[in-house]
C-alpha cells in the first residue's frame, strides 16, 4: 500500500454486511501463543451522506457460512486496497504494499545505526579527550560507561511509549534530542568534565530509543512467516554500529579532531530526520489498524497532511458540507504503561532466552572493546589502522544478518506446512520454541569457536591476515540478537516495541559489565585464556534455550489457565 492510501476512502460495497461478518472472523492483531485468538474487524468507516460513487470495487470472496440477510440500519463498511498478500490468514496481515514496506524497513535500519555506533565512535578519541579536558583516561572512560546505563534503560520507557501514542512522534523526538545532544558536545568547553557526561546521557537518551522502536515497527507491517527478512534488514544497522564506529572515530579524530565526530552524527541524523519526517507512515496497529485506517493528525506526515487538506479542498469546491464527511471509528487506544519492558522479563521463557543471547553479547562488546588493545600490543598498529581491522567484523555482521532472516522464515514456513496453517490458526500443533530458536545454534557455534580462534591468535602473534579472516566469522556468528527479537514478538504481539526494549536492556547491563572488567581479565591472563573463559560461560549457559523449547508451551499453556481461571471467579463475583 502506498502511502497515499492510508487516506483513500472507499465507496461503499454491496456486500457490506457479508464483509463486516467476514472481516470479524478472519483478521486479527496478530496473537501470539500466549494470547487467545481474539478478532479484530476493521474499523467501519461511516459517511453521514446519501451521496455514494458509482464505482465499486471488486467484493472480498465469501463463503456461504458467512452468508446472511443484510440489515438495512446497519451502516456501511469498507475494504482497503492494495493488501499485502499472505498465505498464513485469510485476511491479509497489513495493508502495507512491499515497497512501502521496505521504506518503512529501511528508514528503521538507518535510524538504528545511530544507538550502538555512538558507544564507541567515541573510543578512539578517549586519549585527545583526556589530554583537552586536563582528565584521566579512566573518567573520560566514565562517558562511555554514562552512555550504556543510559542505552540500557531508557528505550525500555520510549519503546513501550511507541506502543501507545505511535512511532511517528516518538521516533522524531527522540532523534530531535539526539540530535542536539550531538550539537552539545561538538559545542562543549574543554572546561566542563561534568557537561560532557551529562550531554552522553541525553545523547544516549534520544539515541538508543530507535531500536526499540524500529523493531516496534517492523513487527507491525511483518507477518510471522516474513519477519526474518524484513528484520534482517533492520539489524543490519544495528550491527553496523559497533563494527564501524571504532573506524569512523579514529578516522574523525585523527584528521579533523574530536568535535568532528559529533558533528558527524549532527549532520547524519538530520539526513535520516527529513525522509523520516516527510515519508514515515505511522505503523502502530493500535491507531492504524492493518495500516488502512488513516492516523491522527499528530501521526500523520506532511504529504498525508496536504493529502487531506487538497481533498477537503475538492470536496468543498462540489458543496458537500462538513456533515458529508467521513467519520472514522478506530480500535481502542491503548494505554501507556511505562513498565511494560519490565513486565515482559517477568515470562519466563522469554527472559531465559534473553539471557542467554544477552551473553553471548557480553563477549561480543568485549572483544570489541578489547580487540584494539590486543592489535597494539601484538601488531603495534596506528589508529587508523586499528580502526580498518574491525570493518571484517563489521562485513561478517551483515552477512550474518542476512541469512539468519532467510533462515528464520524458511523454518517458520517448513512448520506451518507441517501443521497446515501458522500458529494464528493452529498455537497447539505450532511449534514456535523449536521454529525460532533452532535458528540461533549455527551462529552460536561459528561464534564460540571463532572467538577461542581469535583469543589465540591474538596472543600467539599469527599473522595479521588469519586474525582479520577470524574476526569476519566473529561478526557472521553475531545472527543470535535477531532471532531472539523475533520470538519474543511472537509471544507478545502488539508490544514489539517493549520487547525490543527488553532484550535491549539485558543484553545493555550484561555488555556494561563485561566492558567494564574486560581490560582487567585481558591484563591478567592475556587474550587466549580471556577468550576461552567467556565462550565457557556461554557454553555452560547452554542448556538455558533447550529448557525454553522444552518448557515454554507448558509455561504459556498454564498462565492461560490461570486467566481463564480468573475471568471465571471476576464473572461469578
Amino acid at each position: 500500500m502506498s502511502l497515499h492510501s492510508q487516506d483513500t476512502v472507499i465507496d461503499t460495497m454491496d456486500n457490506n454486511n457479508k464483509l463486516t461478518q467476514h472481516d470479524s472472523e478472519t483478521h486479527s492483531l496478530h496473537p501470539g501463543p500466549d494470547q487467545a485468538l481474539q478478532t479484530d474487524p476493521l474499523p467501519r468507516v461511516t459517511i453521514n451522506s446519501e451521496k455514494q460513487s458509482t464505482t465499486k470495487p471488486p467484493p472480498l470472496p465469501t463463503t456461504s457460512s458467512n452468508t446472511h440477510h443484510p440489515d438495512p440500519e446497519a451502516p456501511p463498511t469498507f475494504q482497503p486496497l492494495n493488501r499485502s498478500s499472505s498465505t498464513g490468514s485469510s485476511r491479509p496481515y497489513s495493508a502495507f504494499d512491499q515497497p512501502t514496506k521496505w521504506l518503512i524497513v529501511g528508514l528503521s535500519g538507518i535510524a538504528a545505526i545511530f544507538s550502538p555506533i555512538s558507544s564507541n565512535i567515541f573510543v578512539p578519541a578517549i586519549p585527545t579527550l583526556s589530554n583537552d579536558f586536563h582528565q584521566s583516561e579512566e573518567k573520560i572512560s566514565l562517558a562511555v560507561t554514562i552512555y550504556l546505563i543510559f542505552q540500557a534503560i531508557t528505550p525500555s520507557f520510549f519503546g513501550s511509549m511507541s506502543d501507545s501514542f505511535g512511532r511517528r512522534p516518538v521516533y522524531i523526538g527522540t532523534l530531535v534530542v539526539y540530535m542536539a545532544a550531538n550539537v552539545g558536545l561538538a559545542l562543549c568547553p574543554t572546561n566542563a568534565y561534568w557537561l560532557l557526561l551529562v550531554l552522553r546521557a541525553l545523547q544516549a537518551t534520544g539515541g538508543s530509543a530507535v531500536i526499540s522502536i524500529g523493531a516496534g515497527a517492523v513487527s507491525d507491517i511483518a507477518e510471522p512467516r516474513e519477519r526474518g527478512k524484513f528484520m534482517a534488514l533492520f539489524q543490519s544497522g544495528t550491527m553496523i554500529g559497533p563494527a564501524f564506529g571504532p573506524f569512523l572515530g579514529g578516522l574523525f579524530n585523527s584528521i579533523w579532531g574530536w568535535r568532528a565526530i559529533f558533528w558527524f552524527l549532527c549532520i547524519a541524523t538530520g539526513v535520516v530526520l527529513v525522509p523520516l519526517i516527510f515519508f514515515f507512515p505511522e505503523t502502530l496497529r493500535s491507531l492504524v489498524g492493518d495500516g488502512s485506517i488513516p492516523p491522527p493528525a499528530l501521526n500523520s506526515s506532511p504529504v498525508i497532511l496536504y493529502q487531506r487538506r487538497k481533498m477537503a479542498r475538492e470536496a468543498a469546491e462540489r458543496g458537500e458540507v462538513e456533515g458529508e464527511q467521513e467519520e472514522v471509528v478506530r480500535p481502542p487506544k491503548k494505554p501507556y504503561k511505562p513498565l511494560s519492558a519490565f513486565l515482559i522479563l517477568f515470562t519466563p521463557e522469554i527472559s531465559i532466552l534473553f539471557i542467554f543471547v544477552s551473553l553471548l553479547y557480553l563477549e561480543f562488546y568485549c572483544i570489541l572493546t578489547v580487540f584494539s588493545t590486543a592489535l597494539k600490543d601484538s601488531y603495534n598498529l596506528g589508529e587508523l589502522q586499528l580502526g580498518l581491522c574491525y570493518l571484517p567484523s563489521g562485513i561478517g555482521s551483515i552477512v550474518s544478518s542476512q541469512l539468519n532472516g532467510k533462515q528464520i522464515d524458511w523454518y517458520f514456513r517448513r512448520e506451518e506446512k507441517r501443521v497446515g496453517g501458522d500458529y494464528r490458526k493452529k498455537p497447539d500443533e505450532f511449534n514456535i520454541e523449536s521454529t525460532r530458536i533452532r535458528c540461533i545454534f549455527p551462529f552460536m557455534t561459528c561464534f564460540l569457536v571463532a572467538s577461542i580462534a581469535l583469543g589465540w591468535c591474538l596472543q600467539a602473534k599469527a599473522p595479521l591476515a588469519v586474525t582479520l579472516v577470524i574476526n569476519f566469522f566473529i561478526g557472521l556468528g553475531t545472527g543470535t540478537i535477531g532471532t531472539a527479537t523475533v520470538y519474543g514478538q511472537d509471544l507478545k504481539p502488539g508490544q514489539g516495541g517493549a520487547v525490543s526494549a527488553s532484550l535491549n536492556l539485558v543484553r545493555c547491563i550484561f555488555g556494561a559489565v563485561g566492558t567494564a572488567v574486560i581490560q582487567i581479565i585481558y591484563g591478567a591472563i592475556g587474550a587466549g585464556w580471556t577468550f576461552v573463559l567467556l565462550s565457557g560461560i556461554c557454553i555452560v549457559a547452554l542448556p538455558l534455550p533447550f529448557l525454553v523449547m522444552k518448557k515454554g508451551a507448558g509455561w504459556r499453556a498454564q498462565r492461560q489457565e490461570r486467566a481463564r481461571e480468573k475471568e471465571k471467579e471476576k464473572n461469578c463475583s
